[in-house]
């Protein structure tokens, strides 16, 4: 049993006898009990990560990105490990696994040439003696809530820019990703990087969750989740008043136009979509086909879904590998039926597969109904829902009907229908036939109930800043 927290960069046996079995979604079995942190070992962590951030910030800028950017060694030396042990967990194929990994290195290596971008500003004032100076400071203690789909990349997402700008961070990871969480933070006690600085608490949302986001001494705290675990953690960080970061659910839209190159459409599409097993909150989710290419598209998409490699997740051949458990491959069925029983048609698939573990079969649903829970909610799985249009506005504006606003997709040849969706739809991404890229130096960030703030680039590594203004008179 795995019992261990990662606090003050030692692992301490937790005092809780709260316990949950982690199972391999691909064969179902059990391969460890992890036990979860108390609150009373949350606050431990959170007064050692004060004390650690304090001495921290005091170091160069510089310096901090050496001692950050030695994680990249450490992370090439141990990728197979890491990856084996990320798949046996969460289930993802062995070339996600270790494409994530590479993205975490890129990123790694990003955030830290930007330690020496804090520019501030000066301004000039009406009083001839004086100056406003703009500078940016550490924003302090940081917290970081991480999910089971990408708990590498995102978890670096959290810890990586709090680090370089001066800040400190503890980290909840999810409970399926445990396991490779607490490996991860092996290596950041091998690293140079200073006691104290990361700290990772597995547990629930209820008890860790609610403490980070509620303690007066976490000064901002980013989360990476559901709409409703996103709105819990708003709501408990209002007491405090602290800076919230959240990249909430997504349920895109993809639209394709009488113009779309259409093989290029649905490579793109089923690509984007079966990327862990369409457990990824910028996969397409509600598909509009203009009525003109909805048979050639249909029959296309059928042929590559058709074609798809199902199973063993460490098999090179396999193109999508387990839904993370039994509740989540249960919500797509029901919606899937659901729809079907609303009248849609279902083209391929709609059935988990038997055997072991948690599969789903590669699915088409045509002729869905916008008000639909298969389209108005995420389906989080290889399912592709698809209903039709005759006018490009009206498309446009029932993309846009959605409480969610993460990303985004349009598929056409015609310039003048690429700008224009890249102008009306409403969602801090859009992807103009290409799949989702989410590159580095970019910025990732959801509008309405997908999220506050965002993750990556120049833009994202800012958010570890407060501002002070001084006025300054001689």
């Amino acid at each position: 049993m795995t019992n261990q927290l990662f606090i003050n960069n030692e692992f301490v046996a937790s005092k809780s006898n709260e316990t949950m079995d982690v199972i391999n979604p691909a064969t179902g079995e059990t391969i460890d009990t992890i036990t979860f942190a108390t609150e009373e070992e949350v606050n431990d962590a959170i007064e050692k990560s004060k004390h650690a951030q304090g001495e921290w910030e005091q170091v160069p800028a510089p310096t901090r990105a050496e001692h950050v950017k030695l994680l990249i060694p450490l992370l090439e030396q141990n990728k197979d490990e890491l990856a084996n042990l990320y798949v046996k967990e969460q289930g993802k194929t062995l070339a996600e696994a270790e494409g994530e990994i590479d993205k975490a290195i890129q990123f790694i290596d990003y955030m830290t040439s930007l330690s020496m971008s804090n520019k501030g500003e000066v301004l000039q004032n009406s009083v001839s003696n004086e100056t406003i100076q703009l500078t940016k400071k550490p924003i302090g203690v940081t917290a970081g809530i991480v999910p089971w789909n990408a708990p590498i990349m995102v978890l670096m997402r959290k810890v990586i820019p709090a680090l370089v700008t001066g800040c400190s961070v503890v980290i909840k990871p999810s409970e399926e990703t445990t396991l490779l969480t607490l490996r991860l933070a092996e290596l950041f006690r091998a690293s140079t990087i200073p006691a104290g600085l990361v700290q990772i608490l597995p547990g629930t949302g209820e008890t860790v969750g609610t403490q980070l986001a509620s303690h007066k001494d976490v000064q901002m705290i980013s989360l990476t989740g559901s709409m409703r675990a996103g709105k819990s953690v708003y709501q408990h960080a209002a007491d405090t008043v602290k800076k919230v970061n959240l990249e909430l659910g997504g349920n895109a839209p993809v639209l394709i136009t009488p113009h779309a190159d259409l093989d290029k459409a649905v490579e793109y599409i089923v690509t984007a979509r079966i990327n862990n097993a369409g457990q990824v909150c910028t996969c397409p989710e509600r598909i509009f086909v203009h009525k003109d290419v909805h048979s050639q598209f249909i029959e296309k998409a059928k042929q590559r879904m058709n074609d798809l490699q199902v199973g063993d997740p460490f098999d090179n051949n396999t193109d999508y590998g387990a839904i993370i458990n039994q509740k989540q491959l249960d919500s797509i069925d029901y919606k899937v039926q659901e729809a079907v029983n609303n009248g849609a048609k279902l083209v391929l698939g709609g059935h988990k597969l038997e055997g072991p573990g948690f599969f789903y079969a590669p699915t088409i649903l045509d002729n869905v109904k916008t008000d639909d829970r298969a389209f108005k909610e995420e389906i989080f799985g290889p399912v592709l829902a698809i209903t039709t249009y005759s006018d490009f506005d009206e498309a446009l504006e029932a993309a846009n009907n959605t409480n969610a606003g993460l990303s985004s997709y349009i598929f056409s040849d015609n310039l003048q229908e690429v700008m224009t969706a890249t102008e009306r739809l409403k969602f801090g991404e859009v992807y103009a036939n290409c799949e989702a890229e989410e590159v580095v130096n970019g910025y990732h960030a959801g509008w309405r109930e997908s999220g506050l703030g965002g993750a990556d680039g120049i833009h994202g590594f800012e958010e570890y800043y407060n501002t002070t203004v001084s006025y300054i008179r001689w």
